[in-house]
């Protein structure tokens, strides 16, 4: 073997040894970290396995809690408590809890629910039964503190009991019951059904607050809390001692005519302000869907289940809003205000009333309209036309109108749109007024006494109190404030001054025909002692229906210098006596407890 076959023998040798040298280098260095990792993982399992367990252990154990918030109050105008939420509490079983240790929680639970609740034993047994892995069934709702507190306190005292609680809830109370209900409203399931409960809803409903609950990794409770936040409170324009004057009033009317509905409107002619709004149609919002307030038991145990619900919808109704019809002799005052001030009559002007006015004569369309009196009122000035209610002189003063005139002015009182009054559900009456391209002499003349088109109470208000109080119309509102848990004012709705509709010097001749209405006319019995009433008298026979049916009403003000308070009374229906007089009535009786509550000092020096 040469010389260099041995060197290169060497080396071979060489590097094979190096490179086991390595391997079992590489193996010792694995099995030192692998040594390493086993020693750690020994240490977690043995010494740290507690600390991870509860780490893991506070992952899976939390609860969250809904803490609920208190729906706004709603209040009058004088901070007389309408509408609150007292707080209640839900029963709340957990099936979960109790089987966690049946034999130690099972019957002392379901003993104790038992005795304070009256819920049988089998009936919680099968709920747990049955749920096993429920932690939130509901037992009853809405239970008082007086209902509670002897189960709370005995719970407390006995620590086998366990998997039911309380739960935190508030129920909408309604302190005078069925006072203003259909302005009220009423909730449901916390939302805001009808009235002022549905138009404010946003802001009476608060903010629903939370509490979070969780094992932290050293196995001590922690609580994260956001607080609820309360709704606000809506103050209204309205007056409880007037609505109640109203309501007292409307429900001995009621009782006299037998009328179908009765509605009634207090406002305050400079603001546009509603100081009472009631109908008859009255419910109890504590109890929305009792029917014994307006019908008897046996007329609801003879109803169907559509016929209940029709006769809810009926009666959840805001009259004075939702309802239209012809508004009737209220509306000449309105006819006479447009010629004067459109100087298309003068206060001189006489006219002459047969009875009777033919339209269309000797042709198919031929038509008769008549005047109250069928022998005629003779010839009568403007004030006397007024006066005496006389359709034919109005329906001769229109023509003096002209149909453009009287159609302009007609939107311009705010007829046939909304107010925009801040309630749900009004009816705007647009498409029921005749326009220029569609009205003839006869529905001009007819339309003169407030016939042939369609009126909503809070219109016919709202337009009156501008046709005596200088001519200036108002939005009509119902909510005056809107206040935090605190009373601090968040927003203020202030009056809103829709149009000019007069001038002053219209109005104040207007008024003295409204005050003729009662010295010398058909207004008599609505005349209040002490003071000079002035307004107007209205019949307005329904032609929708079979028979003689009617809408009888009167509008007036006082003082008559420096009117404070308008009130419009509408009696649907009447079935009984005089209807003619009963709406005048019922005026002077509601004014004359209004304006002594309101100490507005007589005016009438005779």
């Amino acid at each position: 073997m040469t010389q260099n076959q041995t060197k290169k023998e060497k080396k071979k040798k060489n590097n094979r040894k190096m490179m086991v040298k390595r391997f079992s280098a590489a193996i010792i260095v694995f099995l030192i970290l692998f040594a390493v990792l086993v020693g750690r993982l020994v240490w977690i399992v043995v010494l740290d396995g507690e600390k991870y367990s509860k780490a893991a252990q506070a992952q899976s154990e939390t609860a969250t809690t809904t803490l609920p918030s208190k729906r706004g109050d709603i209040i009058d105008r004088n901070n007389v408590q309408l509408v609150t939420s007292t707080k209640v509490y839900n029963l709340i079983l957990d099936p979960k809890v109790i089987l966690s240790k049946e034999d130690k929680f099972l019957e002392p639970t379901v003993a104790l629910i038992n005795k304070h609740f009256e819920i049988p034993t089998e009936e919680l047994r099968g709920k747990i039964a049955d749920n096993p892995k429920s932690s939130y069934i509901v037992l009853k709702k809405g239970l008082t503190f007086s209902e509670v507190e002897e189960f709370i306190n005995e719970k407390e005292a006995d620590r086998n009991v366990k998997g039911v609680w309380l739960e935190d809830s508030f129920r909408r109370n309604y302190t005078y019951d069925t006072l203003a209900s259909s302005v009220l409203g009423f909730t449901q399931d916390g939302v805001g059904i009808y009235g002022i409960e549905s138009q404010y809803d946003d802001e009476l409903t608060g903010n629903d607050g939370m509490e979070y609950t969780y094992l932290d990794s050293e196995n001590n409770l922690q609580t994260v809390r956001k607080d609820p936040e309360d709704g606000y409170t809506a103050r209204l324009t309205m007056d409880y001692n007037i609505q109640a004057i109203v309501e007292k009033w409307i429900a001995a009317s009621l009782a006299e005519t037998e009328a179908k509905n009765i509605g009634c409107i207090i406002q305050n002619p400079n603001t546009g302000e509603i100081l009472a709004m009631a109908d008859s149609g009255n419910f109890n919002p504590n109890n929305p869907r009792d029917l014994t307030y307006c019908y008897t038991q046996e007329q609801i145990d003879a109803m169907s289940d559509q016929e209940v619900t029709d006769a809810l919808s009926q009666i959840w109704r805001n009259f004075c809003v939702t309802q239209s019809y012809e508004p009737g002799s209220t509306f000449k005052p309105f006819t006479v205000a447009i010629g004067i001030e459109e100087n298309c009559i003068k206060p001189t002007d006489t006219f002459d009333c047969f009875g009777c006015e033919t339209f269309f004569p000797d042709t198919p369309w031929q038509k008769d309209i008549w005047c109250h009196n069928r022998g005629g009122c003779g010839t009568l000035d403007v004030k006397g036309a007024i006066a005496n209610s006389c359709n034919i002189s109005l329906a001769q003063i229109s023509q003096k109108i002209g149909m453009e005139l009287f159609c302009k002015y007609q939107q311009k009182f705010g007829y046939g749109k909304y107010t925009d009054i801040d309630l749900p559900n009004e009816m705007s009456c647009q498409g029921l007024l005749y326009n220029v391209s569609n009205m003839t002499i006869l529905d001009l003349s007819t339309n003169s006494f407030g016939q042939n088109f369609n009126t909503t109470m809070i219109q016919m208000s709202t337009a009156f109190c501008s046709l005596i109080n200088g001519g200036y119309l108002y939005r009509p509102y119902i909510v005056k404030d809107i206040l935090n848990s605190n009373g601090e004012l968040i927003k203020s709705n202030d009056r809103v001054l829709v149009s000019q509709t007069i001038s002053q010097s219209t109005s104040n001749y207007v008024k003295e025909c409204l005050r003729a209405v009662i010295t010398d006319g058909t207004g008599g019995p609505a005349a209040v002692e002490g003071y000079k009433i002035a307004g107007k008298t209205g019949t307005a026979q329904k032609y929708d229906k079979e028979g003689d049916y009617y809408v009888i009403s009167f509008e007036g003000f006082a003082p008559y210098d420096n009117p404070e308070v308008v009130c419009y009374v509408a009696i649907d229906e009447p079935a009984t006596g005089d209807a003619s007089r009963f709406s005048s009535e019922l005026f002077s009786n509601i004014m004359t407890e209004v304006l002594s509550y309101m100490n507005i000092a007589p005016d009438d020096v005779e």
